[in-house]
């Protein structure tokens, strides 16, 4: 009996543990994505403008523009992250698209594709952005299962195909 009891306890204590782990990620997460300067950084990044790649390492691009690099990446890593913790099943879908809106993380994606694929042809890095891209592609779906359409329109114009 005590071999029974002491591991039925385990259990439950390994369960609570797994629990509050995610309860601590889930919050963490939507403190990041509701912080002010987050949202303004998002803003920021969406209103970006370049004509092609050329144009954008002219206004952009780390070497000459380091405050840019800098929130762009920020931003991206923590859509990164979002996507591995994901990916390892240690948040849920539906939390990650109930905290981001479900298109915030899509209209980054939709401005920064281009910018990332060529990217990663360049430096001949495949793995650029993944998570990003992960979380994108399970956004997109969850939007399908909640009979939306895949991709994202936004009314401000933010939205580039």
């Amino acid at each position: 009996m005590g071999v029974i009891a002491g591991l039925t306890y385990y259990v439950l204590t390994v369960q609570n543990a797994n629990k509050a782990r995610k309860v601590q990620l889930t919050l963490r997460m939507a403190g990041q994505w509701q912080d002010r300067e987050v949202s303004l950084l998002s803003l920021e990044l969406l209103e970006m403008q370049w004509e092609d790649y050329e144009d954008f390492l002219r206004k952009y691009d780390s070497t000459v523009n380091h405050d840019n690099y800098s929130k762009r990446t920020s931003l991206f890593n923590i859509f990164s992250e979002i996507g591995y913790l994901l990916k390892q099943n240690l948040v849920d879908i539906d939390t990650v698209y109930d905290i981001t809106g479900g298109y915030s993380p899509l209209l980054m994606w939709n401005k920064f594709r281009p910018i990332i694929l060529k990217q990663r042809e360049i430096y001949v890095d495949p793995t650029r952005n993944q998570w990003f891209e992960y979380l994108v592609t399970e956004l997109s779906r969850e939007r399908v299962k909640r009979g939306l359409a895949p991709d994202i329109t936004d009314a401000d114009g933010y939205y580039t195909s």
